[in-house]
């Protein structure tokens, strides 16, 4: 077994994933715990114990998070988690070697990622996608997250910070981002931004309805229009073989993926759409980011 962890702002998904890639015993519990303990590594260890006690996982192989950050070329280090804060407002692992705190622990591999890269492989081999040449995910959620897998190899940057693409400057924006910077593309392409729309125009409206009650009006078409922005970007740089259009934005109810597809390929460059590219909807599945830290780990440990 493989100890698979997705770390997120609001929650923390744990299960033991086997040699072929099942997810086993899957539980969740409160991000919170963390983010308020006076050593959150050390209360991240309690919860890793307390499962695999509960549980009886015997023979671990390795542990493996995956946290909605960068993460340093070494996959230990994480960069900044800047949406898990304690209560004075600071960041509660930042140029942290976590990887290493949790070896000490556990007495097994251990190994850090980046989570939308570990949903990346996850929805790479769910759709037997693994043997084409360039896969771009972009996963759209409260921000923006995108991976790049070419050649079976996983994108890695310099320092590992590679692919920021929620706080990329969109042309002419001027909206204030909460890293500090104005004009992010999450200002005007994210789960944050959908939920302004709603509190702006659509009140009454539950947000998990905006695009089944208003997807033909103004406010959610000039919405559907930014999001393709950051695909077409995306594909003019890597021309790939697929996108996989993924988080929590692309999978709400209704969601319209025709008129989605049409304004990304329209603002891609035109000799990527000479030969264009295929569409992949990660699907839903809460496990997936689990089950990807495990992927990892493992593709980890076979190229050591």
């Amino acid at each position: 077994m493989i100890i698979g962890i997705d770390l997120g702002g609001t929650n923390l998904r744990i299960g033991a994933v086997t040699s072929d890639g099942q997810l086993q015993a899957s539980a969740v519990t409160g991000s919170q715990a963390i983010a308020g303990a006076r050593d959150p590594a050390g209360e991240l260890c309690g919860i890793i114990a307390d499962y695999v006690e509960k549980n009886r996982i015997q023979d671990i192989e390795a542990i493996s998070i995956g946290v909605p950050s960068s993460v340093e070329a070494d996959k230990e280090t994480v960069i900044c988690t800047t949406n898990i804060r304690n209560r004075a407002g600071e960041p509660v692992f930042c140029h942290m070697n976590l990887a290493e705190k949790i070896r000490e622990h556990f007495h097994v591999p251990a190994f850090v990622n980046n989570d939308v890269k570990n949903i990346l492989l996850h929805d790479i081999a769910a759709n037997h996608l693994e043997d084409q040449k360039i896969v771009a995910g972009i996963y759209i959620g409260t921000g923006v997250g995108a991976s790049i897998m070419i050649d079976g190899r996983l994108l890695e940057g310099k320092d590992g910070a590679e692919l920021d693409l929620g706080h990329m400057p969109y042309f002419g924006g001027d909206a204030s981002c909460s890293c500090g910077k104005k004009g992010c593309c999450e200002c005007y392409a994210s789960g944050w931004r959908l939920r302004k729309i709603q509190e702006e125009f659509y009140p009454d409206t539950a947000i998990g309805e905006l695009f089944t009650r208003h997807r033909e009006e103004a406010p959610m078409k000039e919405f559907i229009r930014a999001c393709a922005h950051v695909y077409a970007v995306v594909a003019t740089i890597f021309n790939p073989d697929t996108i996989v259009v993924g988080g929590g934005v692309p999978e709400m109810a209704d969601f319209p993926r025709e008129v989605f597809e049409r304004e990304v390929n329209a603002c891609t460059g035109r000799d990527v759409m000479t030969y264009g590219f295929d569409y992949v909807y990660s699907q839903k599945h809460a496990g997936k980011g689990v089950i990807g830290a495990a992927l990892f780990a493992r593709m980890q440990m076979e190229s050591a």
